[in-house]
């Protein structure tokens, strides 16, 4: 502990003492002598705390007053006090020091450690007040620097970025406030790579690295207000438009188009394509011009289809130097055209050769149709119009019609039966003979010899036979005149075989459909055509549709059936189902639906004998594609009831009404056919509805096959013969061919 020199007051203090301690002598020695320690202490400069503490307490323990020890108590505290201080000039902050001040004057602590402590304290405060001026100077500057940042970023100006982050952190600024700067920075730097970048690709010509470009430069962050990625968009669109000028050129080139060439060129000159390849392109134009105008020329040559056009534009293809294969239509088409020039030229031999034929002699004409038909087929057939065949396909009608009038008005074929199985077991004998193709002779004795002469007889002949005489009637209705195709004879004979057959055995009826049907397909190039077709039956004096007759619930069949001429004199049945066909299996199955409607009855000469005329009408309407010219034809097939007399069936009872109508409408048939062959005035028509039905079916406009079927017993001898009158007296009627237009 530092000396502390004794104040005056203490010094008389301890005069004092001494005094009384002399005068008392009664105290002990060990009193006085603790004052004297005491004493002794407080007039030395090095006495301690400790020591002072020490002897106050020997003191206090001898009976030393507390009067008397309160100086030293009091040196004892300015020596804390002393002590105090100094420990606060050495560790203390300013405030503390200041307050260890105040305690140690107060307390009495050394002067001079009292100002010591005073001049460390104004130097504390010195130190103080310079450091708060540099804290303010420092956070002037902080903020000076902060600021800078701020409009560094606002301006994202790179030098002025760098400049400011710099300064900042000079300035002691934080990580956290740097880091904005720093991103700004970042961004700008990459966006300033990529317009280097960018600058760098300028002389890219390339769309495609221009694109990928233009992509890293968007995806570093320029925008589009960006000047130089406005330039490279513009660059961008030019090499594209270069690029596909160029593609277009190059393909222009390689498919040698004229209108891409020319289209191609001017787009390459625009896009500033290479001047080689624009120029290597005019060079196929130059060269492709010439033969687009002799394409151009073929093609229209094979448009007119004239001879002279086609030879002209094959001889410019030549000379522009086409290959074979592009003038190889037009070379076809002038070979056929010269072919139809041939074929036409045949036509025409052939129908100025048809009109110096003998039109008396059947073989003369027939002769002429077929050739004058051979050469029309092969005209059509190579495309030649009906309007250029016009005057040929005319003669040849006439020429068939003529074929067909003179086999006879009414052509008439005899069919002969064989013996049924029944007839021999009962003894009959072969009562007939075929002398010729055309004559059939009768044995009954000498009073019953007699010979016919039809257009053709059959003992039986085979279905195939019979009908190929029918054939050409076909194309006499397509062509559109009508046709009438009827059996006549007695139950028994035969006729319902001739006209449908069996199945295996198909008859005259079903071969007509098929026939029909074949001739239509042949000529459906030249024409349109329509088949309808309806079926009725004459039971007694009454017309019975077939098509409605087995449907409780037709309308139509509540109508009575009228038949009726039009003014063109064709007969029309009034409430009579037509049904369009446009096959041959429609047309059959109308046949099949009204064959199974007909009225049938067993009698002695049949066990299955008609009762009724079976009458299948089928109308056919062609249309020329080429003239519009519209024929309408009819075809009649007409399956007559057994002709025989009462006695001879046996039928009895309602049977016996049916024989006697049936043979009253054949009777009138052969009184209508005895009025034709001696050309009367009147035909007597109206005497029975069977003669309404055929009106113009018999003579008039009508080509018409008559087959008479006879039974060759000699049991139906009377019958026979009587048939083969009828069909004698028939083939007489003469026929006036006409066609019926549309």
């Amino acid at each position: 502990t530092a000396d502390v020199a004794a104040p005056p007051e203490a010094a008389a203090a301890a005069e004092i003492a001494t005094a009384e301690v002399a005068a008392s002598p009664e105290e002990p020695d060990m009193k006085k002598e603790a004052l004297d320690k005491l004493k002794a202490m407080l007039a030395s400069s090095t006495a301690t705390c400790a020591s002072l503490e020490a002897a106050v307490a020997d003191a206090s323990s001898a009976g030393v007053k507390d009067d008397d020890l309160q100086e030293a108590r009091n040196r004892i505290k300015g020596i804390q006090a002393t002590d105090a201080l100094k420990q606060a000039m050495t560790n203390a902050g300013e405030d503390a020091l200041r307050l260890a001040i105040n305690a140690a004057e107060e307390r009495g602590a050394s002067t001079d450690e009292v100002a010591k402590a005073r001049a460390k304290l104004e130097e504390m405060e010195a130190r103080r007040r310079e450091e708060e001026r540099k804290q303010r100077e420092a956070e002037a500057k902080k903020a000076e620097a902060l600021q800078a940042l701020s409009a560094a970023v606002t301006s994202r100006s790179m030098d002025a970025l760098r400049e400011a982050i710099v300064a900042a952190e000079a300035q002691q600024v934080t990580s956290a406030e740097l880091e904005p700067a720093r991103k700004v920075l970042a961004e700008e730097e990459q966006k300033q790579l990529a317009r280097d970048k960018l600058a760098a690709s300028r002389t890219i010509t390339d769309p495609e690295k221009l694109e990928a470009a233009l992509a890293e430069a968007r995806a570093a962050g320029l925008g589009a207000d960006e000047p130089l990625l406005k330039e490279f968009e513009e660059l961008l669109a030019k090499a594209r438009r270069r690029s596909e000028a160029e593609a277009a050129l190059e393909s222009a080139v390689e498919t040698r188009n004229i209108d891409s060439l020319q289209a191609a060129i001017q787009q390459g000159q625009d896009a500033g394509v290479d001047a080689a390849l624009i120029k290597q392109a005019q060079e196929v134009l130059d060269d492709e011009v010439p033969k687009q105008k002799a394409r151009e020329q073929l093609a229209a040559a094979c448009e007119a289809c004239t001879k002279d056009a086609l030879a002209e534009a094959i001889e410019a293809a030549k000379a522009a130097k086409l290959p074979d294969s592009e003038y190889q239509k037009a070379a076809d088409l002038l070979l056929k055209e010269e072919e139809k020039e041939r074929l036409l030229a045949a036509v025409q031999k052939c129908l100025e050769e048809s009109k110096s034929i003998d039109m008396t002699d059947i073989d003369a004409v027939r002769a002429g149709k077929d050739s004058l038909s051979k050469a029309i087929t092969e005209a059509t057939a190579l495309g030649i119009g009906d309007s250029a065949l016009a005057d040929a396909e005319l003669r040849r009608k006439k020429l068939h019609n003529t074929v067909e009038d003179l086999k006879g008005s009414i052509r008439v074929f005899c069919r002969i039966r064989p013996l049924s199985s029944k007839e021999k077991d009962q003894g009959d004998t072969k009562i007939t003979d075929q002398s010729d193709a055309m004559t059939l002779q009768v044995h009954g004795g000498e009073e019953q010899e007699h010979t016919f002469q039809f257009d053709a007889v059959f003992t039986p002949g085979t279905q195939d036979e019979i009908f190929e005489d029918c054939r050409d009637l076909v194309q006499s209705a397509v062509d559109g005149y009508n046709v009438t195709i009827f059996a006549y004879g007695q139950t028994g004979a035969g006729k319902t075989f001739t006209m449908a057959g069996v199945p295996g055995q198909l008859g005259v009826s079903p071969r007509t459909i098929t026939e029909i049907f074949e001739v239509i397909e042949r000529g459906k190039g030249r024409c349109d055509y329509k088949v309808t077709g309806s079926m009725l039956e004459l039971y007694q004096q009454t017309l019975v549709d077939l098509m409605a007759k087995g449907d409780s619930t037709s309308k139509v069949r509540k109508k009575p059936l009228n038949v009726r001429q039009d003014k063109s004199g064709s007969v029309v049945i009034e409430n009579l189902v037509e049904e369009e066909c446009k096959s041959a299996e429609d047309l059959s199955g109308l046949v099949d639906r009204g064959n199974e409607q007909r009225t049938v009855a067993a009698t002695e000469m049949n066990s299955e004998s008609s009762r009724s005329h079976l009458v299948l009408i089928i109308r056919i309407t062609s249309t020329n594609k080429d003239t519009n010219e519209v024929l309408k034809g009819k075809i009649l097939i007409v399956d007559l009831a057994g002709s025989e007399r009462l006695k001879k069936s046996q039928t009895t009872a309602n049977m016996q009404k049916e024989s006697i109508e049936i043979n009253k409408s054949l009777t009138a048939l052969g009184d209508v056919i005895e009025a034709l062959t001696k050309n009367q005035k009147q035909i007597p028509y109206r005497n029975h509805k069977l003669t309404q039905l055929m009106q113009d079916s018999l003579g008039g406009t009508a080509k018409t096959l008559m087959f008479v079927n006879c039974s060759p017993a000699s049991s139906n001898l009377d019958e026979t013969v009587m048939s083969l009158k009828y069909a004698a007296r028939a083939k007489k009627i003469t026929n006036t061919a006409a066609k019926n237009a549309g």
